[in-house]
This record gives structure tokens, C-alpha cells and sequence, in this order.
């Protein structure tokens, strides 16, 4: 008889935070309401689709495409941030934002490592920074300084043992974004306590705004890296394909952690970015853009309804809402989807600084927002989410 050997998971799948959307059914079971659809205004859903000749993977993008690709970026920081880069040394092109986050940690996160991460923040730093072995400790975003980072905890004996500052600007949930001054800030004071940093960017050119840029500042290149996603700052359909641009070293440790998850971009999908390039904001940024505003539009009823007020800025395709008299944003967001079959994100998924708010993502049809609104009447006093309780 062949003994069953005993599987024991590693302890770091212990310390992943759960999915945003972990209170969501992943059963068969039929839901309360039965046969209701599901109106998802919470999770993310790029709106610009792919075209039937779209991108394939037939053929690998040839040396000649991705220096064409790199110039044209390099052209593009140029024209939009003032920021010199060397398409060459201080450019990676690569698979998608969270592939690449995963990367730059398993180049610089050794066991016991210490990170900071956003707290209120997206899931992912936490993830990526123990699955490499390393310490999450979070710094403050919360609404008692505007959604803005609070350095006092980097700027402390942890900051001196630290490794690698994770920000996100335009920041996912508030929509918050940096200015040039608290960027300067920022790499003041990574460079006195040796901290390497990681700009998450993926939402820079949805508002349509200008939006600062870590690298636009003085040694912001000398400390940092920013990340971005093609499909977001170009309007591309959405596909994992995104790039990373900053500090040469980083880039060139970049690359040899690169070798573990290779990336294979088409031909195809290198032409098309760099031609979306020379035609920014194109039609594809042009439509997303629109949806939102209209996503948006439609969104206030929504808020009105539930009692929800908006909060934060607007930087990002979310709306991030705060619950009236701050009650529990999971309970809130289970009762809606478990009695209304309704979705919204938890602002508690996001850290505890997200506890008493709700997400909304405008990337859901105006008229599923109005379809929300019809869903709900006549349920807040079940939900415990009205006036009238």
C-alpha cells in the first residue's frame, strides 16, 4: 500500500488577503431571487472590445517593432510629462500590470523583507509582496488626510529597514491623484531612507486631465519606476500587455526576473500600440472616456438612493462612496448582493481605512445603474440602509 502523502500549503497562502469580491457566491446554489440577473456595478470591465481583425499571437513582435514601439513611448513621455527616457535602457515592455508589479518584487523582495503599501489600497502590493516572502506593514490613505499618503510611518526606523514604497496614482479606490509636490516629497524621502519606488500609473490618462507622473519631478528617475497598461493609457482592448519606465537599473533587474514569466507580444499588437501612440487620446480612450461620463451621470441617482455621498477625486473610472453613518461597507455590500442581486465593492477589501465606504465602477452602463435604482426601491428598510430603518 502506497501511503497518501500529507499536503501542507505554504504559510504564505495564509497571508493573502482575500479577493474583493470574496463575499460573492461561487456556488451553484440558486441565488434568493431566482432567475434575477445579476447588475453588476462593481468589478471592472474595460470598455473599449476588440474588432474582429483584432491582435493575434501568430506571430512574435520582431526586434524592429518593439524599438518602434519604445521610441514612440519615449516620444510620448516627451510630449505629455517633459521626462527624457532612453527607449533602451529605461523602458520594459512587457505582459500586464500585475505580472509586471510581481516581477519588479521578485527582482527586489528577499524573505523578511519589509514593503509599504497603501492602506486603503488594492489587494494586489499585499499579494505580490508575501508571495515573494516579504512583510506588507500599511501606510495611511484614509479620509482624515484627503486620501493622500501619510508618510510618518516611512519616516521612521521602518522606513530605514524597508525595501520598496508601493504607491497608486491615480489611486484605486479614492480616484485621488499626487501632485508634483507631494511627488517630490515622496522621492525626497526615498532617497534618504533607500527606498525604492513603485508607481502603480495604470489610470493616468483616463480622466482626461493631466495628470502629474512620478518621473516628471526632480530624482524621480534615481529612486522609481512607474507601471502602466497599454489598454488603459491608450484605449487598446483590453489584453495584458503593459510597460515599465524609470530607473535603468530596476529596469535591468526587470528584465532578468522577466525570464521566470517571458511575456510573448504579437507583431500585431506592438503595431497597433505604437500607432495608438501617434494618435493619442485615439478613438478607443475617446469611447472609455465617454462611457464613464455617462457611467457617472447615471451614478448620482444611484448614490442618492442608497444615501451614499461621493468622496475623493476623480482620477480613476470608480466612484468611491461613503455609507451613511460609516456602517459596515461588507454587510452593505452582501445584503445588496445577496437580496438584490446587486454588486458593489466593500470598501473593507481594500483595508481597514476603506471600512464604511463602497466602490462603484463606471465602467458598468448608465443603464445598468438605472436598472439599480428600480432593483432596490422599496428595500432600504430590509437593507438597513435608509433613513426610514
Amino acid at each position: 500500500m502506497v501511503k497518501k502523502t500529507v499536503i501542507e500549503k505554504a504559510d504564505r497562502l495564509y497571508q493573502l488577503p482575500p479577493d474583493i469580491f470574496s463575499f460573492v457566491r461561487t456556488d451553484r446554489k440558486q441565488p434568493l431571487l431566482r432567475k434575477t440577473p445579476l447588475i453588476d456595478l462593481g468589478r471592472f470591465h474595460w470598455p473599449v472590445e476588440p474588432t474582429s481583425d483584432g491582435p493575434t499571437v501568430s506571430s512574435l513582435a520582431s526586434a524592429d517593432s518593439l524599438d518602434r514601439l519604445r521610441e514612440g513611448l519615449a516620444e510620448w513621455f516627451q510630449a505629455q510629462h517633459g521626462v527624457r527616457i532612453n527607449p533602451q535602457k529605461e523602458l520594459f515592455i512587457g505582459a500586464g500590470i500585475s505580472t509586471l508589479l510581481y516581477q519588479l518584487s521578485l527582482a527586489f523582495i528577499d524573505s523578511g523583507d519589509i514593503t509599504f503599501v497603501p492602506n486603503a489600497g488594492l489587494p494586489l502590493y499585499r499579494r505580490i509582496t508575501s508571495a515573494c516572502g516579504g512583510e506588507p506593514i500599511g501606510y495611511p490613505v484614509s479620509a482624515k488626510n484627503g486620501w493622500r499618503p501619510d508618510l510618518d510611518k516611512i519616516n521612521s526606523r521602518l522606513g530605514r529597514a524597508a525595501r520598496i514604497l508601493f504607491l497608486n496614482s491615480p489611486h484605486n479606490p479614492s480616484g485621488v491623484d499626487l501632485t508634483t509636490g507631494e511627488f517630490e516629497e515622496i522621492v525626497w524621502l526615498a532617497g534618504r531612507e533607500n527606498l525604492i519606488v513603485i508607481n502603480d500609473a495604470a489610470y493616468q490618462s483616463v480622466s482626461g486631465r493631466k495628470v502629474a507622473s512620478l518621473l516628471s519631478v526632480k530624482g524621480g528617475k534615481k529612486n522609481g519606476v512607474e507601471v502602466y497598461s497599454f489598454s488603459y493609457m491608450l484605449g487598446l482592448p483590453s489584453v495584458p500587455f503593459g510597460f515599465v519606465v524609470g530607473n535603468r537599473e530596476i529596469i535591468s533587474s526587470l528584465e532578468q526576473t522577466a525570464r521566470l514569466l517571458p511575456c510573448r507580444v504579437s507583431n500585431e499588437l506592438a503595431e497597433m500600440a505604437a500607432a495608438a501612440l501617434r494618435q493619442f487620446p485615439g478613438e478607443g480612450l475617446t469611447t472609455a472616456r465617454k462611457r464613464f461620463q455617462q457611467g457617472l451621470a447615471a451614478a448620482d441617482q444611484f448614490l442618492e438612493k442608497l444615501s451614499l455621498e461621493r468622496t475623493g477625486g476623480d482620477a480613476v473610472p470608480f466612484l468611491w462612496a461613503r455609507i451613511e453613518r460609516r456602517r459596515q461597507s461588507m454587510a452593505a455590500a452582501t445584503a445588496l448582493y445577496r437580496r438584490s442581486r446587486v454588486l458593489l465593492a466593500p470598501g473593507q477589501a481594500f483595508g481597514d481605512n476603506g471600512e464604511g465606504f463602497l466602490r462603484l465602477s463606471l465602467t458598468a452602463p448608465a443603464e445598468d445603474f438605472r436598472k439599480g435604482c428600480e432593483r432596490i426601491k422599496g428595500k432600504l428598510r430590509l437593507m438597513k440602509l435608509g433613513e426610514d430603518e
